[in-house]
């Protein structure tokens, strides 16, 4: 037998060779095809990875995750400052990520941590994103052994030239928000949708339904991919009844268990700059003004005419391509809802940020194409378009008195006078002033209320503090970001914009710019946090801005102090015990819809009034 093996092996015949010239091409250009197809993705991360590299930088709001991570390590909890439970973080994954890599590196200033990741994050999520629209071109045949395997062709870079030639996605590629994430996100659920129209793995359909419910955590509006999504699954997989409870159950477990947590914590159901931003409200007049200073400048309806007619062909076929039209869809109509929902709120007063998202989400099933006839021509004008795009498309709309919508990484830029702002030093030397007067009273050891204004003209105003103000010193934070980057952890920070303060939050003012329409008045801002002892005439200088009377400052303090009002300042200031937890959380939808009028006599009105009045 061994002989006969070795004789096998060393027989002097001639190989036989039965291929045809014409074999061995098709043979080459098939090993290429899957060459090039596998490349692609990291073709692509290794571009959006130079081109966010060239565009570094965080803004300010990063440095309101960076500041809540540092009260987390300090073991002060998910909170902007001691003693007032307020839910900053619109992304709760991306703070505790953020959390999670200061606790291994050490490290208590996340600042560069925040745009790194985001920077690698983001190549990530373009990589898997890239790689699931392969496999969704691949035109798989299952069978028992290979279950998503088929015959590749050469697939033409389509969709991915639009992102890398818009300066917003290298922009927010870093930034130190969650955008990173975000796409990461995108990315992998597309990828486990196109993975599992032929899963008949229980733990695989169960994971994947685990990785999209994560939606509301990496945003509270990306609950609306999630449920498109889960919705594409059960379409293309058409599970049991029992798988189906069974997969609901695993996307909803995380995202349920912290709405609890938050719901108790914080006594509000959604995260405070929902409320202060109006993200249940209406301003269709606003969003499609931002939509337009998305499109209007890089001439985007050009690259999505291509779009469409590239989706075309992937939308025809026989029923038995049913399933791949449902996985084609699924982003389309995600990224539908998403788009109409930041037109409904108004949109954003950050140039294209929250367009990113449904703007990637439409572009997965062509972010690259098969090569076709009629697609070729239609490629290569998309590259003529990405290339003049990249060079010399650009917004200048650098904030200005009323401006709806901001350069934001270009305010920053001149802000700080950094072309590349990327620490929290970059910040806090914006505000040298007002961190020389807090440490002066801190090293004094008077508890003060910080503030730079009236009006913000440059006078720092001092008043002292309220004696149940937790506390070495209060600051007042116009830019909230910068305030938390200069303050200790255990100094307040006073939110000028209502982002993270539980009263201004609620004003009923109409919402014109997002984030920047709810102004603390400085009457309740004395009402709240400075000590009724201090002399009025300091109050007065301290309030000057808004012409307060006696009589408003006493309003506001007589309204703080009854009904709701009095029992919502109560929900995050009192210490957390179970009977707390348990108040906060049966009360939290009502809490939520508090509303607050500005003027302190109208609030006392509303809220100070005899029960039945």
């Amino acid at each position: 037998m061994s002989s006969t093996r070795t004789t096998s092996r060393t027989s002097d015949a001639p190989p036989r060779n039965d291929a045809s010239p014409k074999d061995d091409a098709s043979d080459r250009a098939k090993g290429f095809a899957y060459r090039w197809n596998r490349s692609l993705g990291g073709l692509a991360a290794v571009a959006i990875a130079l081109l966010g590299y060239h565009a570094r930088w965080i803004c300010d709001d990063a440095l309101i995750f960076t500041r809540t991570v540092e009260q987390i390590l300090a073991g002060n909890g998910p909170v902007y400052s001691t003693g007032e439970r307020a839910e900053a973080s619109t992304s709760t994954l991306w703070q505790w990520l953020l959390a999670l890599c200061g606790f291994v590196s050490g490290r208590t200033d996340t600042s560069n941590i925040a745009w790194i990741l985001g920077l690698c994050l983001t190549a990530a999520g373009f990589l898997i994103a890239v790689d699931g629209t392969r496999r969704l071109h691949a035109n798989p045949r299952p069978t028992t052994s290979a279950p998503a395997q088929g015959v590749e062709r050469p697939l033409l870079p389509f969709g991915i030239l639009i992102l890398l030639a818009l300066r917003p996605v290298w922009e927010y590629a870093t930034s130190g928000l969650e955008t990173g994430l975000g796409t990461l996100w995108t990315a992998s659920s597309w990828w486990l949708l196109v993975r599992v129209r032929n899963a008949r793995s229980r733990p695989l359909i169960l994971g994947a339904c685990t990785v999209v419910g994560l939606g509301p955590l990496v945003r509270p509006d990306l609950a609306l991919v999630s449920g498109v999504f889960l919705i594409g699954m059960w379409l293309v997989l058409r599970p049991s009844r029992r798988m189906t409870t069974a997969a609901v159950a695993a996307a909803a477990i995380v995202p349920v268990a912290y709405e609890v947590f938050r719901m108790g914590y914080y006594g509000i159901v959604v995260p405070m700059p929902a409320l202060t931003k109006d993200a249940g409200g209406s301003m269709w007049g606003r969003g499609w003004h931002y939509l337009a200073d998305f499109t209007d400048p890089y001439v985007l309806w050009l690259p999505l005419t291509a779009v469409a007619l590239g989706l075309v062909p992937m939308l025809r076929g026989p029923k038995a391509r049913c399933g791949r039209r449902v996985v084609v869809l699924t982003p389309l109509i995600a990224a539908t809802l998403l788009l109409l929902y930041v037109i409904k709120v108004g949109g954003d007063y950050m140039h294209a940020r929250m367009l990113l998202p449904a703007l990637f989400l439409l572009l997965l099933p062509v972010l690259s194409i098969p090569v076709s006839r009629p697609l070729v021509p239609l490629s290569a004008a998309l590259l003529a378009w990405s290339l003049v795009c990249a060079v010399s498309l650009r917004v200048h709309t650098v904030d200005g008195v009323g401006a709806k919508t901001d350069d934001e990484r270009n305010y920053y830029v001149i802000f700080t006078s950094e072309s590349h702002p990327t620490d929290s030093d970059d910040y806090v030397r914006t505000h040298l002033r007002t961190k020389q007067a807090l440490d002066e009273e801190i090293a004094a050891g008077r508890r003060t209320l910080v503030y730079y204004g009236p009006a913000l003209e440059g006078t720092i105003v001092k008043v002292p503090l309220r004696t149940d103000i937790p506390g070495r010193a209060a600051v007042v934070g116009v830019y909230l970001g910068t305030a938390g980057a200069l303050a200790p952890n255990d100094v307040r920070i006073v939110d000028f914009w209502g982002l993270v303060n539980p009263i201004g939050a609620r004003f009923d003012y109409p919402v014109t710019k997002p984030g920047h329409s709810k102004p603390l008045s400085n009457i309740w801002l004395v009402a709240d946090y400075a000590d009724p002892a201090a002399p009025l005439n300091t109050s007065r200088t301290f309030a000057e801005a808004h012409d307060p009377t006696i009589e408003q400052l006493a309003a506001a303090r007589r309204a703080l102090e009854c009904g709701a009002l009095k029992e919502l300042r109560e929900s995050t200031r009192a210490p957390m015990t179970a009977g707390r937890f348990w108040k906060n959380l049966v009360g939290s939808w009502r809490r939520t819809h508090i509303t607050i009028p500005p003027n302190p006599v109208d609030a006392e009105r509303k809220f100070c009034a005899p029960a039945g009045s």
